[in-house]
């Protein structure tokens, strides 16, 4: 195969390479074109050596939207996090700061609602980018349950967190325990989120071929879902926690929930990684150059 250019469409294929949907001869193009015949992207025909089966799925219908849906999925959880662990940081300054707790209005109002909109825009892009208009052949490799119970556990989260703001802006968000109340409210939609978002992860991964960040997103993802609800449980059960067994115990059930944070930050960040990595293969889709020898 001929060396490339780094600004061109790719090395040429000197060898003969048959177009796996009309069998015309693909030698002499290159390998980021498409066949003369029918149109089908050269690399189709070419990874089909190495996976026959998903050699219509190698180069998606919409690169862009598929690598924007992949990319709004994975890095969603980690901004619906990051957001709303705003709230508890100031409240423990306020703590130790001498000033008293400051009410829901004050530290976690902006954040659910930013949250909810991050949610919302991801699961929009998603469902656009793995649609069966935009990206048929990845649509149907996936799944429609897959897609749909995603982008519903995603949506059914920023409901929660829209519900959460407007509830907020009553008397109700004026108690102390409101925010313990949202929190566990986010417990089922968030696990729920993570949970469908693995599998989905590693097919389109292992679609685009980069399998080992399929399989750490996927693991990622599981681990993050564990992590996450036991943070969430002993956030919310934390006074109960100081009420029944006194502040000793309930300062070690803060560490706890502190390192469990802490870790799950870490392997959202991680599974936002992979995301980036898997969004960016769809958006550009690469071969290894040893498969073709």
């Amino acid at each position: 195969m001929q060396p490339a250019h780094p600004s061109d469409d790719g090395p040429v294929l000197d060898v003969e390479v048959r177009c796996v949907r009309c069998r015309y001869d693909l030698r002499g193009c290159r390998i980021f074109r498409a066949c003369p015949e029918c149109g089908l992207p050269a690399i189709s025909s070419v990874s089909a050596h190495a996976d026959p089966g998903i050699s219509e799925l190698s180069h998606p219908s919409d690169p862009g939207s598929a690598a924007a849906a992949v990319a709004a999925i994975a890095a969603a959880p980690l901004v619906a996090v990051l957001l709303q662990g705003s709230g508890p940081a100031m409240r423990q300054v306020d703590a130790l700061a001498g000033r008293g707790s400051s009410f829901p209005s004050q530290v976690e109002r902006p954040a659910w609602l930013v949250a909810s909109v991050a949610l919302a825009v991801a699961a929009a892009v998603a469902a656009r980018g793995l649609s069966e208009a935009r990206n048929p052949e990845l649509a149907a490799s996936l799944g429609r349950g897959r897609t749909v119970r995603l982008l519903a556990a995603l949506g059914a989260w920023s409901a929660v967190l829209a519900a959460a703001f407007v509830a907020s802006l009553t008397p109700l968000g004026d108690a102390q325990s409101f925010p313990l109340v949202a929190l566990a409210a986010q417990v089922l939609p968030s696990a729920l989120a993570l949970t469908w978002l693995s599998p989905v992860l590693a097919r389109v991964g292992a679609l685009s071929r980069n399998y080992r960040e399929a399989r750490h997103g996927q693991q990622s993802a599981d681990l993050v879902t564990i992590t996450l609800v036991a943070c969430l449980g002993l956030w919310v059960t934390l006074p109960a926690i100081r009420g029944a067994v006194g502040d000793d115990w309930a300062l070690v059930a803060w560490a706890l929930a502190a390192f469990l944070a802490v870790i799950t930050v870490l392997g959202l960040a991680y599974l936002a990684a992979n995301g980036w990595v898997i969004a960016r293969s769809l958006r550009r889709p690469r071969i290894d150059p040893r498969r073709l020898r």
